[in-house]
């Protein structure tokens, strides 16, 4: 079977490729850096250029493929409403639509709970009613009804919504900054922002590549389904934090701050980053983030697919840690 991976040299997209043919399949994988296709030579990958800007590049994308697995994206929370659309939006439904006519069995993508947001009932499942908080959310769940709106005319699909990535080699991203904010003893490991007893749920890299690889093993019974992908259970921030000082040796947060208070602290950083390219963690968005349930039942994959998460957030925490400190992306001994 060719499967081919959109993204392959990004964070998910490498560890998916990788685990592809460790199994035996026919392996294409998507870059735009010439650089980056030598990495898919090394490692047994076909290299085929793509650029999610370009539809010209799409059809050699599908062409000859059983199963596509769209992985590639705008993955930003603080992107540009028209690239969104773009690169998210019309570049999944413009993919998705040369699958079809270029007869892939299987079209497979990657989403996010982003597309679902935030809980007021925790957990959410598949059939929980939308609301993302962030564009980047807005985008995957307006790509998702492009898929599906292009399932109705033949083609077959399957859409996965990871939460939390993280794992070793994640870097410049949401978990990347706040497990290295906390564990160099920045910011986040001196305040934190209300109770600390809102739920959040990550998922390793490796357990959402696996999740990927069911669907394909297991094509009838994903056929035209919707997945959460995640770990097996949600944590508290307090949880979390407990974790985390336990691995890196950083002491827990005790200063609490209401929601108004942190919002008010983080303004100044909060502008900059409008006009800059900025960290997350340091807009006034983040604390509507931190402060909502982001909890998701993983029991729809477990029975369809039979998937079952190999890392626990300790066990996962505690290896990416040691891979940022290997690094550099975390100073001293802890």
């Amino acid at each position: 079977m060719k499967v081919t991976v959109t993204g392959a040299t990004g964070f998910l997209g490498s560890y998916m490729v990788r685990l592809l043919v460790e199994k035996g399949f026919n392996v294409r994988g998507t870059y735009r850096n010439s650089r980056k296709a030598e990495f898919l030579k090394e490692i047994g990958v076909e290299p085929i250029y793509s650029d999610l800007g370009d539809p010209t590049t799409f059809p050699p994308v599908v062409k000859g493929s059983d199963v596509v697995i769209h992985i590639a994206a705008y993955y930003t929370f603080t992107g540009k409403k028209n690239l969104y659309q773009k690169y998210n939006v019309e570049a999944t439904k413009l993919l998705a639509d040369a699958a079809l006519k270029h007869k892939v069995m299987r079209f497979i993508y990657c989403s996010s709970t982003e597309a679902i947001g935030p809980v007021d009932n925790p957990p959410a499942d598949e059939n929980t009613p939308p609301r993302p908080q962030f564009l980047y959310g807005w985008s995957k769940l307006e790509a998702e009804h492009e898929v599906e709106r292009i399932g109705g005319k033949g083609l077959e699909y399957t859409i996965i919504r990871p939460s939390g990535l993280y794992g070793p080699q994640n870097v410049d991203d949401i978990s990347y900054w706040f497990i290295t904010s906390f564990a160099n003893g920045g910011i986040y490991s001196k305040f934190k922002v209300g109770s600390g007893e809102s739920l959040v749920q990550f998922t390793h890299v490796k357990d959402a590549a696996l999740g990927f690889l069911l669907t394909i093993e297991k094509l009838e019974a994903s056929k035209n389904q919707v997945f959460i992908i995640a770990d097996e259970r949600a944590y508290t921030y307090n949880q979390v934090y407990s974790i985390l000082s336990k691995i890196s040796g950083v002491p827990e947060p005790t200063t609490s701050l209401p929601p108004t208070l942190a919002k008010a602290l983080l303004l100044p950083s909060h502008i900059y980053s409008l006009v800059k390219k900025g960290n997350l963690l340091y807009r006034m968005d983040i604390v509507d983030a931190v402060t909502k349930h982001r909890a998701y039942s993983i029991e729809k994959a477990k029975r369809f697919l039979g998937y079952r998460p190999i890392y626990d957030l300790e066990s996962g925490l505690r290896e990416t840690i040691e891979w940022y400190i290997k690094h550099g992306h975390i100073k001293g001994k802890h």
